[in-house]
């Protein structure tokens, strides 16, 4: 049976109807208004804006300590354009530490060189919340840390209960902790309102102009997407908003990539930034080195940008082909195990850096969460977690037994480890052990909730392939967590020609139709099953996304075929 044919302000109702919002509030959601809480509600703000204009005015050097994925570098890039434009850049360092040599967080090798070049000040970016002795060595060297993270905090059971401990820095900045109203942003978001609550209370004695700080949301809003905090709340305000701002970027990296990739700014989605910007960004710290990345997003040299874009195509392009061989050993090493809820699986020779991707794409394919380890350079395993949307990466890692595993961090969808070669043996079962007790905690009121599903797929004929159709679901954007991009059923559809593409011709492009018209649909890394499916006079139907075409008109991103 033919789906009917909704108009463009028909489908509207209906994506309107799926938020359950108050007439007023899907207003709100259309066209947010850039209304963004006191920055003073941070535990610490006060504290931390006073001590960075102490380090301004007595000429110190800062250090900006950051994570190395698409959060942190970003983050670090905000702070040093925002110390820029109070004119001390010349006294900023940045320390970004090797994902293969150090791993994730703060760390005495990073401390050593920061205290080298004069720094007494020290601001993190995206890191530091469990770093609590990391920051105390800081702080016993004279030098002041003010930890601005996401990430969760570190929690121990005493006698008198869970209780939260924090780094003993000069100030913690993190949206968890204290009064500010929005508690899940992401850590260069964290970062943005450090920088945003400095130009509220000196902003004018540095002569910056009122909003200035707006052309920060740029990688504010990219880091939000990338890090898959949920975009709902202040975090769709600064997504929308930076996407505003990134189609008129005047940064010369984020222009030169664009163009090599045949982006058109103006017309820049979030799947733009999600599946071509932020994979060539993060391989500079899987593949190679992240100053690549930082190098990218803050340089003024045209010549050096692009330079920089081909490096970095070139290594994501070694990290595909690195991923997808691990992916596939993967595959038929769980074809003959049953599969627990979490899985945990790795070998000596897979590459950490690369662990967190494959881990995502395990987690897609069998709808489990997933724990990937390699063996990293200190003789311990090291890997990354993905996990699916009833399970917090987090809150299960501090629910571990003590001496299941050395040391973990992340948030809810994603995490990253490092266990002894002994532990390992250990622990998948004693991640389900723990998954078990959280859940019995659940049904009896924990504050571990569920996130919610994918919504049902709207059936929709190929008729509403349309620029009208299209701009009505662009309305509800930026789509990520929390706001998933529309699914539509496309039902009875004839196949009428297909064609593969990419170098491998790994990727098919078909022609479909149904009684009220024809669309191009297509989907990457198809195997021969699916192109059997897509063999042109077949009938099939398919669950897809509406997206603009590469040679305009309208295309269908294929999810599924049923």
């Amino acid at each position: 049976m033919q789906a009917t044919m909704p108009t463009p302000a028909e489908l509207k109702q209906l994506l309107l109807e799926r938020l359950n919002l108050s007439e007023e509030a899907q207003q709100e959601f259309l066209e947010p208004k850039y209304q963004l809480g006191d920055p003073f509600l941070f535990r610490d703000m006060e504290k931390s804006v006073e001590r960075i204009q102490q380090a301004i005015e007595n000429k110190e050097h800062v250090g900006i300590y950051s994570d190395y994925d698409c959060d942190g570098i970003p983050g670090a890039v905000v702070l040093v354009d925002f110390f820029k434009v109070l004119g001390i850049a010349d006294r900023v360092h940045v320390y970004i530490p090797d994902r293969h040599d150090e791993g994730y967080g703060v760390n005495v090798k990073g401390i050593d060189e920061l205290q080298a070049l004069g720094v007494t000040l020290m601001i993190t970016v995206d890191v530091g919340i469990t770093a609590l002795t990391e920051v105390a060595d800081a702080q016993s060297r004279g030098m002041d840390v003010i930890v601005t993270d996401h990430h969760s905090v570190v929690r121990q059971s005493d006698n008198d209960g869970d209780r939260v401990v924090l780094p003993d820095a000069y100030a913690v900045v993190h949206p968890a902790i204290g009064e500010y109203p929005e508690k899940n942003l992401c850590g260069a978001a964290t970062a943005f309102m450090l920088a945003r609550a400095f130009l509220l209370r000196y902003g004018k004695q540095y002569n910056v102009p009122e909003g200035w700080e707006k052309w920060l949301l740029d990688l504010a809003g990219f880091a939000t997407l990338s890090d898959m905090v949920s975009l709902t709340g202040e975090n769709r305000v600064l997504v929308w908003y930076g996407m505003m701002v990134m189609r008129k970027t005047r940064r010369v990296g984020l222009q030169t990539l664009f163009s090599a990739n045949s982006i058109d700014s103006s017309r820049l989605t979030e799947s733009d930034l999600t599946f071509t910007v932020a994979p060539r960004l993060n391989a500079a710290s899987r593949m190679a080195s992240p100053a690549l990345a930082f190098e990218l997003l803050a340089t003024e040299d045209r010549t050096r940008a692009m330079a920089l874009v081909k490096e970095l195509t070139k290594i994501n392009d070694e990290r595909k082909v690195l991923v997808a061989r691990i992916v596939k050993e993967a595959h038929g090493r769980l074809a003959a195990r049953e599969l627990p809820d979490i899985v945990v699986i790795g070998d000596l020779a897979w590459r950490p850096a690369v662990l967190g991707l494959v881990a995502g794409k395990l987690q897609e394919t069998y709808g489990k969460s997933f724990f990937v380890w390699g063996e990293g350079g200190d003789g311990t395993l090291k890997g990354s977690c993905r996990m699916i949307a009833t399970h917090h990466a987090a809150v299960l890692m501090q629910a571990l037994p003590e001496g299941t595993i050395l040391h973990a961090g992340g948030h809810k969808a994603a995490g990253g480890f490092a266990v002894t070669k002994e532990q390992v043996h250990f622990f998948e079962a004693a991640l389900n052990t723990a998954r078990n007790f959280l859940a019995e905690n659940e049904k009896s009121g924990s504050s571990v909730k569920v996130d919610e599903g994918t919504p049902s797929a709207f059936p929709l004929p190929l008729g509403c392939a349309t620029i009208r159709h299209l701009q009505t679901v662009r309305s509800f954007a930026p789509f990520g967590v929390g706001n998933p991009e529309p699914v539509f059923l496309f039902e009875n559809l004839t196949i009428e020609s297909n064609k593969k593409f990419g170098k491998a011709k790994e990727h098919i492009e078909c022609v479909v139709r149904d009684t009220t018209g024809c669309a191009t649909a297509f989907t990457f890394f198809v195997d021969e099953d699916f192109c059997t499916k897509c063999t042109p006079g077949n009938t099939i139907s398919i669950l897809g996304t509406l997206e603009a075409g590469w040679r305009g008109g309208i295309r269908i991103r294929i999810k599924e075929i049923l």
